[in-house]
């Protein structure tokens, strides 16, 4: 029963659709509470989409990909992490016990059993982000991701926790990048630019050292920025000198990149990012690899609200798991932008509809109490 829309949207009298945690995973307000005007600031200050629940939505359910507690322990278990060695240890002091790799192992595991049973994932995973915690929710999502294209691709669960591990270990050379070249909103100057390609270099420093993990997820943060043709950094590799691994996180991460909404900029629709990697195909990604992971992913999340082709308004209810661009939507505006009586349309079966836009949401005097 829930709609995303922009934070920037809330009124006083929406109805909360999902719990907001803070980015040390308290509740800040629970699924239910009424918007009151003092909330709104601070929501806004704090995260770039909510969901809301109104009429509209009646029997629209959005399915987590990943239990909330199981997201809330791991990212625990990063900021923990990675907050300690920040503040207390260079390039060469960093150390992965047993006792931690056994818990990281453990959390791939217990996130890879999730997956397993995932036929398609339905839900923006970057909603649960702050602008605070985006670094650690960017981690989970891309061992997320890329342990369902290891899936698709009938990896063992070695390999498969391998390649979580690797996934939200990715990004760890950049604890040691400047905060200020690393958060800066504009463009990146060419010395900034060779300032954070640094990381991959200090990722894999760090993680080659750890006896406790796999060689291959030294790799991952390696090689994650590599691409087919050579244009990735740090080595330049081309084509089957990038390992498997490499090839999965890559996309992965770039899709999450781009579908996160950052304080400078909005993400990019869940649509328009795979039209972006399909684009890339065989010269930076690996056509296999794109082409599972866009059956995998709901182009179109529930609840996202979208335009049709012949004018009307609608709001994604649910996915047609073969036919992932061809939701089942609920039509809520007329051509003329009117409120209209909730029809479903199946997308699948009105091929001469299509979806032209997808958007926040507007603001209709119907949705507010």
């Amino acid at each position: 029963m829930s709609r995303q829309i922009s934070s920037s949207l809330l009124r006083p009298g929406m109805r909360l659709g999902r719990t907001l945690y803070d980015e040390h995973g308290r509740v800040l307000l629970s699924k239910g509470v009424e918007i009151r005007e003092g909330f709104i600031d601070k929501i806004q200050k704090d995260f770039a989409v909510v969901y809301i629940d109104d009429e509209v939505t009646e029997g629209i359910e959005i399915k987590e990909a990943v239990p909330m507690e199981l997201r809330l322990q791991t990212q625990s278990m990063l900021r923990t992490q990675w907050e300690l060695w920040k503040n207390n240890a260079t390039l060469d002091k960093v150390s992965i016990d047993r006792h931690l790799a056994k818990s990281m192992r453990d959390q791939m595991k217990n996130l890879l059993s999730i997956i397993q049973g995932t036929t398609i994932l339905q839900e923006d995973l970057s909603s649960v982000a702050t602008y605070d915690n985006q670094t650690y929710v960017h981690s989970i999502n891309v061992a997320i991701y890329s342990m369902i294209i290891g899936v698709s691709m009938g990896l063992t669960e070695n390999m498969l926790v391998d390649l979580g591990l690797g996934a939200i270990l990715h990004d760890i050379g950049k604890i040691w990048v400047p905060v200020d070249v690393l958060n800066k909103p504009g463009k990146l100057t060419a010395d900034e630019y060779e300032v954070i390609k640094k990381h991959a270099d200090m990722g894999h420093e760090v993680l080659v050292k750890q006896h406790e993990l796999s060689y291959l997820v030294a790799h991952c943060a390696y090689q994650h920025h590599e691409r087919l043709n050579g244009s990735g950094y740090p080595r330049g590799l081309v084509g089957d000198e990038i390992h498997l691994f490499g090839k999965i996180i890559a996309v992965a991460d770039v899709y999450d990149a781009m579908v996160m909404h950052r304080p400078y900029r909005r993400g990019m629709l869940p649509s328009e990012v795979m039209e972006y990697l399909y684009s890339r195909v065989e010269t930076e990604y690996d056509l296999n690899i794109v082409a599972l992971f866009s059956k995998k992913v709901s182009m179109y999340p529930i609840g996202t609200e979208v335009k049709l082709s012949d004018g009307r308004t609608a709001i994604i209810k649910d996915t047609n798991p073969n036919f992932p661009g061809r939701p089942i939507v609920r039509i809520i505006q007329n051509e003329r932008g009117e409120a209209t009586a909730h029809e479903e349309v199946n997308l699948i079966d009105h091929l001469y509809l299509t979806i032209v836009n997808a958007h926040d949401g507007a603001i209709m005097d119907f949705f507010i109490d």
